[in-house]
């Protein structure tokens, strides 16, 4: 009888409640705040306890009749779907490691707002009671999206559940219309499959210039010292792509991508806080281009890169959780150890390739934290290829530097720079829009090399919109150019320094499961031609500040 209490009690949900083994009910007392925990490490974990919180709060000031609808309505995500990202189980020994792991683990969870995992009783054996405390975010979202960007509008119509039945499974049917194509697209993801750390994904989209079939399963590294790791992807995807001359369409094409990627990774090497791992893989990639009614200059010459790679990757681990980094007023992990990775391909005429030959491709990502108040964050790359006549390369950086004036208030400064040669027509680097250099108009500039740096003021305020949105404010400046015209087009602006200023609202879907904000931004181009003047507004959803 005991036990099947004990079943009963591990598998009952429901807001507010918890879940844990009945054991822990005898014996054990709460741990008071501040208790040296390191005095815990190693104790047996008696019992894992879940307590889930609805989407608003209820008790707090100014709450609507919206809050206590939307909180009947909603489906607090299950404690078994919580339970199947924990990375430990009653019975192991507490592993300080191992609860910050589970933390990050489930904050990736975009269904949940906040995360919790800490030891909070100790029962008189010795053993402790761990409980995993959980704020849920609104996951049935009407996906409306009205933006305006560099002089190009873009509409998104549907309707998305990212917590389906609480089980944290994604579905979303979505209509796109842009400058370039009406889509219709129905997608299923599962992160986490019966527990598995499997994740599938599945996509099918309608589009007025092609169609698209996804379907990946994956089981990742999901934790350091994850042993091994698989993934299975095949996609089709065909549509019409525009090329740009100072933001304007001045050519299409279609292109069609078949693509087939297998591989398995294996953990070689570990010590408490870095592992190196090892990956095989198989990559099946086919690129067509045909004309359109609108091919006026061309296209992109047909290519088939497919290969067997061998790759390493080098992870350290020194996450801090800090605030204000790539959002605001959340917690964000942030890894402090170095992380590289190189990877070695053959491509293989046998598997469809064009010719014989090797790829090259590297990575070096590192954050520092120079001072209390200065973080910076740098990131490298390098890629070469060569096959027949094709000699290409890319080398590109980035580095962002963040000065905390006050928990309200930063300065940051960002710097990009990449040098490219025979980079492929539809691979080329662009400046405008989201790309950068904020007041002009999407793929401005085009080129195989480019210099952007950006200045801004960021201020993060504590004025929340009924609990919907929290309100941020920035003010930038931005400078940027490329080099090397694309000899096949018209001759563009590339060559030519583009200067840019602007001012900013930021408001942050708080308790939203997609997490994006939205930008709203006034800017003025100071390089002024007769294609760009004045002042204009862009409204923009993107998930960083």
């Amino acid at each position: 009888m005991r036990f099947l209490m004990a079943a009963m009690l591990c598998w009952i949900s429901m807001p507010g409640s918890t879940v844990a083994f009945a054991s822990e009910l005898e014996n054990c007392a709460p741990l008071q705040t501040g208790a040296n925990l390191s005095s815990l490490q190693g104790k047996p974990v008696r019992a894992i306890r879940v307590q889930s919180e609805d989407v608003f709060d209820l008790e707090a000031e100014k709450v609507y009749w919206f809050h206590h609808l939307a909180n009947r309505t909603h489906k607090v995500t299950k404690a078994d779907t919580i339970l199947e990202d924990v990375l430990f189980k009653a019975g192991d020994p507490l592993d300080a490691e191992a609860l910050l792991e589970t933390e990050r683990l489930l904050r990736t969870r975009r269904y949940l707002r906040k995360v919790e995992v800490k030891a909070t009783e100790q029962c008189a054996d010795g053993s402790v009671v761990v409980t995993i405390h959980t704020w849920d975010n609104w996951s049935l979202l009407p996906n409306i999206s009205l933006s305006r960007e560099g002089g190009e509008s873009k509409t998104v119509l549907g309707l998305a559940e990212d917590n389906l039945f609480g089980t944290g499974n994604q579905v979303n049917l979505d209509y796109e219309n842009d400058s370039e194509r009406k889509s219709y697209l129905l997608n299923f993801r599962s992160p986490n499959l019966f527990g598995s750390h499997w994740n599938l994904n599945t996509l099918y989209a309608d589009k007025t210039d092609g169609e698209s079939y996804l379907l990946a399963l994956e089981r990742p590294f999901y934790r350091l010292h994850a042993p091994w790791a698989f993934a299975f992807h095949i996609e089709t995807d065909s549509e019409n792509v525009n090329e740009y001359l100072r933001g304007d369409e001045i050519n299409e094409y279609q292109r069609k991508l078949d693509l087939l990627q297998l591989s398995s990774g294996w953990k070689i090497a570990e010590t408490g806080h870095w592992v190196q791992r090892l990956s095989l893989g198989l990559d099946r990639q086919q690129l067509q281009f045909s004309p359109t009614a609108l091919t006026d200059f061309g296209m992109p010459e047909n290519r088939d890169l497919s290969q067997l790679w061998l790759s390493w990757q080098f992870v350290g681990a020194e996450y801090r959780q800090l605030y204000n980094v790539y959002q605001f007023n959340r917690v964000e992990d942030i890894n402090f150890g170095w992380q590289a990775s190189v990877q070695l391909g053959w491509l293989q005429p046998g598997l469809g390739a064009d010719h014989s030959g090797w790829s090259l491709k590297g990575r070096l990502d590192k954050a520092w934290q120079l001072s209390p108040t200065d973080l910076l964050i740098g990131q490298w790359q390098a890629e070469q290829l060569q096959q027949a006549e094709v000699n290409q390369w890319l080398i590109s950086s980035y580095a962002m530097w963040i000065h905390q004036l006050d928990k309200n208030q930063s300065l940051v400064g960002q710097l990009t720079y990449a040098h490219g040669q025979d980079l492929f027509r539809d691979q080329r680097l662009s400046l405008g829009g989201d790309t950068g250099m904020r007041a002009y108009p999407l793929y401005y500039q085009t080129g195989e090399r480019l210099a952007l740096a950006t200045a801004e003021y960021r201020y993060y305020s504590t004025l929340s919109i009924a609990q919907i949105f929290d309100v941020g404010y920035a003010a930038f400046a931005d400078v940027g150019r490329t080099w090397g015209s694309n000899p096949a087009l018209p001759e563009g602006t590339a060559g030519q320094s583009l200067y840019g200023v602007g001012l900013g609202i930021r408001l942050l879907s708080s308790h939203s499961s997609r997490g994006t904000m939205i930008h709203i931004d006034l800017t003025k181009a100071l390089h002024e031609e007769g294609d760009v003047s004045g002042f204009e507004w862009r409204i923009l959803a993107k998930r960083r500040f």
